[in-house]
């Protein structure tokens, strides 16, 4: 694995939040919270494109790209 992949960096910084001695072990929980961002909320939405009449693919780009950083935990 390597340390530039998004689910390793969330796995590390659980780790360090949580006083873990090795941030594999937050491997199944950062996977979990990265799958839980899959859906945009509305004022993430809002936030990135306030002055717009509506959000365009934004909320389908966002879901590309948690897919694939999702997927990159499956390596």
């Amino acid at each position: 694995m390597r340390n530039d992949q998004m689910f390793v960096r969330m796995a590390m910084a659980i780790a360090e939040v949580q006083g873990m001695t090795h941030w594999q072990d937050a491997l199944p929980a950062a996977r979990a919270v990265l799958v839980a961002m899959r859906e945009p909320t509305v004022p993430m939405l809002e936030a990135a494109l306030a002055d717009l009449p509506d959000w365009g693919n934004l909320p389908d780009d966002w879901r590309s790209m948690i897919d694939y950083a999702a997927g990159e935990s499956l390596q």
